[in-house]
């Protein structure tokens, strides 16, 4: 798998949630409305599950390579890219 796969990979897994968003204005009748997540906030979700495997990496002995380390680095570089 690439680096672009998996930054797609894990934009669409982050974007198949459901968000649950309470609001619309009047208190005394407030709505609730579910969606699937924005792309925008699933690619804010999927740049920080990077990070935390960029940080765990070093506990985790075979991700403790530097190919690896290359790889998920250039999966946060392609999603920060996007936003």
């Amino acid at each position: 798998m690439t680096p672009d796969q998996k930054a797609n990979e894990l934009i669409e897994k982050f974007r198949a949630l459901n968000v649950t968003l309470l609001g619309c204005g009047n208190p005394s009748n407030p709505c609730i409305i579910t969606s699937n997540m924005l792309e925008k906030s699933a690619i804010q979700c999927a740049i920080v599950a990077v990070d935390e495997i960029l940080i765990m990496r070093w506990n985790l002995p075979h991700y403790g390579n530097k190919e690896g380390e290359l790889f998920w680095k250039e999966v946060k570089t392609i999603l920060t890219d996007r936003l």
